[in-house]
């Protein structure tokens, strides 16, 4: 029986797609092994000789062209073992927060030199003092030792002199200010007087409070109270106002205490400027260091004499007490 033109055609249309699908099978096929062989990183003998060349560690090219790793790994191991010290991988002690601490504490804070740089360009700017021929108050000898006997907690005399300087005021000011900052920051408030300022004059209360009135900027409140001004007045400003500084004529202060105007009881830092050596000047500070509850620093500026020492014996029981020569503050001394 006969094929019909049909079932031929069929038959060459079925020959001709086997052979389209056999072509496109080895063309994937040779694909997939390539693929499979870079991944591997197995080449052809042929591959191998075409990319690579026989070496003195493999004269055969059995490797094609492969590089040993590990030995390469281990090689550069000990050549940098040779070239280096090896350097011992020490933790970090248990009580690294501790040591950072103490660091931190040994150096003034970036807020003391703030109040200090706002200090000197605010009597820049009052022409008080002249920048170009002075020093920065920052670099100021007596003022370093001062902030480490502060720091440490005891009472200081500043010797050789009965009065204190401008830069000695704005490191006491400086000083006193960063430490309300710290005390801030602990949580603690601050509601009466941190530092109480006596000096013997209205002359000298006005000096000092022009020198700490930049750094009502930064939140440091300072009152001057001296007979200049009347006393209703000064009471009614006290009302008004809880100032972080307190700087006072002893005979003012004394008025102002027995009207109730004021609170002395929670000072932490008394400064006592001018001469110990008179009498009533002395009498009349030590019935403002008897109202003061607790114990404060005190700071006291000294021509030497042996009243302002007596002084602070009282105030310091069973503590030394610092002293601060002006002309060579790095050998500062305690005493017994």
């Amino acid at each position: 029986m006969g094929k019909s033109d049909d079932s031929i055609q069929r038959r060459k249309n079925k020959k001709s797609r086997k052979k389209q699908d056999d072509k496109v099978s080895n063309r994937i096929a040779g694909i997939i092994a390539a693929k499979k062989r870079r991944l591997s990183g197995k080449r052809r003998m042929c591959e191998g000789m075409c990319y690579s060349l026989p070496t003195p560690e493999d004269p055969f090219n059995e490797r094609h062209g492969k590089v040993d790793l590990v030995k390469k790994k281990k090689k550069k191991q000990n050549q940098s073992k040779k070239g280096k010290n090896p350097i011992k991988k020490t933790g970090l002690p248990q009580n690294s927060d501790k040591l950072k601490e103490e660091f931190h504490m040994h150096a003034p804070s970036k807020f003391l030199i703030l109040c200090l740089k706002t200090i000197q360009d605010g009597l820049q700017q009052d022409g008080a003092f002249n920048g170009g021929e002075e020093k920065p108050f920052f670099v100021h000898t007596w003022g370093i030792e001062f902030w480490k006997y502060f720091t440490s907690g005891k009472d200081i005399i500043g010797t050789n002199q009965a009065h204190a300087t401008t830069e000695q005021i704005a490191w006491v000011a400086a000083t006193t200010a960063d430490a309300i900052s710290r005390k801030e920051k602990e949580g603690l408030s601050i509601s009466n007087s941190f530092l109480l300022f006596l000096v013997p004059s209205q002359e000298k209360a006005v000096k000092v409070r022009k020198i700490c009135k930049p750094l009502k900027a930064l939140g440091i409140h300072t009152v001057s109270l001296h007979p200049g001004a009347s006393i209703d007045h000064q009471i009614q400003g006290l009302k008004n106002c809880e100032p972080e500084f307190l700087i006072s004529t002893p005979e003012r202060l004394q008025e102002l205490l027995s009207h109730g105007a004021i609170k002395t009881s929670d000072v932490s830092f008394l400064v006592i400027d001018g001469p110990l050596t008179e009498r009533g000047y002395v009498d009349a500070v030590e019935s403002i260091a008897k109202s003061i509850s607790g114990k404060p620093q005190i700071l006291a500026f000294s021509d030497c004499s042996n009243s302002s020492s007596n002084f602070l014996m009282k105030k310091s029981v069973g503590e030394s007490i610092c002293r601060i020569p002006l002309d060579d503050p790095v050998n500062g001394h305690n005493m017994a």
